[in-house]
């Protein structure tokens, strides 16, 4: 009995065990993804020192930025080609796969060239390594290929994977002075790459919170790429089959980024359980997937104190939209200078949080609002992270931004990551008394909306300097990350009535110049401004009053004026219209010329050359007798009426004639 009652309980046991089974893989499941993932790591760098990246977007745009090895003939038994390695963040289960390098080549100097290529491929401490065939050949340009077979194993956090690249054994035919093989890599064009199975990001889904009718869905993406695995790709969820269109917050953790998203419920939700998928793109082809479902409750809030908040400094490569838009008048002393820019996204982002967070002491070593970290004093403790940025704060940043040059330039390069001195046209150093104001637009809370930020200034400029002057340039900040999505610019530059803009210089970017009598103005718009692009606009007054628009504008009137009356004085007896269409003309050119913002001279010259034009058109017009000549052998021959005295032409050379007035209507007789 006890026997049979012990079975009967180990039994039960087991059953109990392999019931718990999927139930444990299915929470593992919602927890993390993924152990192996196929995909590409694209070759950047020098062939010493080269990196391995999974985003398309590390590729240079340019062709001519690629990087490249030329391997010539060589008594070496083997030629190094490039090595490249990333330092892998991630740990997980590798399986057994084939992994299959692809990189451009150009044969040069020869018809070809049979080549015998190595592959070694190294994860911590194993090593593997492939050919690229028996001995295949290659000529003109193509992609050469070679494939590594590579075992089943572990990858660590901090393991170092590196590819290597050898060839030997070069037989080039019908080979030149400068015969040899050149490899690429690096750039769109020559997108050399390994396709490979690994391990490639941890994806987390958090428990969602709730707060009023607002759900937020934070998602941790673990990898060796850190915030990159999402800055870089495209990603996003869906709730119940519907796509999310909100931006997304994203923070840096440990070894990753967390993305919390929000979903605002329908009216008609109260409870249930919703399914939340989530989708993340590093590359073409490649789609990670994960899903979780939810135990929503509407309206049960969860302890969260002011909204929902994001405990980290929030990330600000997830993509920001930037609007520039400058004003400036110079009035022959002094350039006054209206800087405005408004700014949404990620930016807006960490700017809330930033300004809800100044004095606090847990701030990275890195945060650049650690610089405000005085003013803490200065801000209630009712203002401190409280979810959204008080009076006292936004005093607090404007302060310190007034408060020295060095400031501004801090928060405009490290903060803002924009060059202030392209946006201002000179060193902060040189500014005047300045006014910056800042609008946190619709809301105050944390959220991704607008913020604009204008900045009120002005320096000295004296057009005697002779020196050039920034209008704006190249304004966004180098860096790796990428801070603007999107750039638009608008600028605009006036000049006074007895003051010129003088020559203006452009380098990849168009503008327009006018002048209008009474206003010199030059413009800039550009909706969709590339963000990398280099460009600069220039502007040097040449300081000579009559150059002004207003007395431009009236030399030239001037210069007509006499134009026309040397036309009519040289012309009493000779026809006038010549001189007079020539002396219009040239106006007219001018005029043209003036309106289009050409240099100053250009129009001069073109109203003088009216005043010069007209002597040797008025030499050379008809006198009025030599026309009335020509008038009459056109018409033919005339007689008087004897009544009216009218002049009637005679049409005809029969005679005798008959012909009628057509003033009087007499009827005259002509016999000859």
């Amino acid at each position: 009995m006890d026997t049979a009652r012990s079975r009967a309980m180990a039994l039960v046991s087991v059953l109990f065990l392999m019931s718990l089974t999927p139930l444990i893989t299915s929470a593992q499941s919602e927890v993390t993804c993924c152990n192996s993932t196929d995909f590409r790591l694209y070759l950047m760098g020098e062939s010493d020192d080269g990196t391995l990246t999974p985003f398309q977007e590390d590729l240079a745009s340019d062709s001519s930025d690629s990087e490249s090895t030329l391997v010539t003939p060589s008594i070496l038994s083997e030629i190094k080609v490039g090595t490249w390695e990333v330092t892998w963040g991630t740990e997980g289960v590798y399986e057994n796969s084939t992994w299959e390098l692809n990189i451009p080549y150009e044969v040069q100097g020869a018809a070809g060239v049979t080549i015998n290529s190595t592959l070694e491929v190294r994860i911590g401490g194993s090593f593997y390594d492939g050919d690229g065939g028996l001995d295949p050949f290659l000529s003109g340009s193509g992609s050469l290929q070679v494939s590594v077979d590579v075992g089943s194993g572990q990858v660590n956090d901090g393991d170092r994977v590196q590819i290597s690249l050898t060839v030997r054994n070069l037989m080039f035919s019908q080979p030149g002075d400068d015969a040899g093989v050149r490899f690429l890599w690096g750039s769109e064009a020559h997108d050399a790459q390994i396709t490979m199975r690994f391990p490639l990001v941890d994806i987390e889904m958090k428990d969602a919170s709730v707060l009023g009718n607002l759900v937020y869905f934070p998602i941790v993406l673990k990898s060796g790429f850190d915030d990159r695995m999402w800055s870089g790709s495209t990603g996003g969820i869906s709730v119940q089959g519907s796509q999310v269109s909100q931006m997304p917050i994203a923070t840096g953790v440990d070894g990753g980024v967390e993305v919390t998203f929000f979903w605002e419920a329908p009216e008609d939700f109260d409870s249930g359980t919703i399914t939340v998928d989530f989708f993340l793109i590093p590359q073409d082809g490649l789609q990670i997937v994960d899903s979780k479902s939810h135990d929503i409750v509407i309206g049960e809030d969860d302890d969260v104190v002011g909204g929902w908040y994001p405990a980290n400094e929030p990330l600000r490569t997830g993509g920001s939209t930037l609007d520039m838009e400058i004003n400036a008048e110079w009035d022959g002393y002094k350039v006054q200078r209206e800087a405005i820019i408004k700014f949404d996204g990620s930016m807006s982002q960490w700017m809330r949080w930033g300004l809800d967070n100044i004095g606090n002491q847990s701030l990275g070593s890195n945060s650049w609002w650690r610089n405000l970290n005085s003013y803490s004093d200065s801000i209630p403790s009712n203002d401190r992270h409280n979810g959204r940025v008080d009076d006292s704060e936004l005093l607090a940043l404007q302060g310190h931004l007034t408060g020295s040059a060095s400031n501004l330039r801090s928060f405009m390069s490290n903060g803002l990551y924009l060059e202030v001195e392209a946006i201002l046209g000179v060193n902060p150093i040189e500014l005047g008394p300045s006014e910056i104001i800042v609008d946190m637009g619709a809301t105050r809370a944390f959220s991704a909306d607008a913020i604009t930020i204008t900045i009120d200034t002005s320096y000295n400029y004296d057009s005697s300097q002779g020196t050039r002057q920034i209008l704006v340039e190249t304004f966004v900040r180098a860096s790796q990350d990428e801070y603007w999505t999107e750039v638009g610019l608008t600028a605009e530059l006036k000049s006074t009535l007895f003051e010129d803009l003088g020559a203006v210089a452009s380098d990849e970017i168009q503008y327009k110049h006018r002048r209008w009598v009474v206003l010199e103005v030059i413009t800039i718009e550009e909706e969709e401004l590339d963000p990398d692009l280099d460009f600069r606009i220039e502007y040097q007054p040449s300081g000579f009053i009559l150059y002004s628009v207003l007395l431009g504008a009236a030399m030239s009137v001037l210069f007509l004026s006499v134009g026309i009356g040397f036309a009519m004085s040289l012309t009493k007896k000779r026809t006038s219209m010549p001189a007079l269409v020539t002396v219009i003309a040239l106006g007219c050119l001018a005029l043209v010329i003036y309106v289009l913002g050409m240099p100053m001279p250009i129009v001069f010259g073109v109203s003088l050359a009216s005043v010069l034009l007209v002597f040797p058109v008025a030499l050379v017009s008809p006198r009025d007798e030599t026309v009335q000549k020509m008038a009459k052998q056109i018409r033919g021959p005339s007689v008087t009426c004897p009544v009216c005295s009218t002049k009637v032409t005679v049409e005809s050379d029969v005679r005798p004639l008959r012909i009628e007035c057509p003033s009087c209507e007499n009827m005259l007789r002509i016999d000859e």
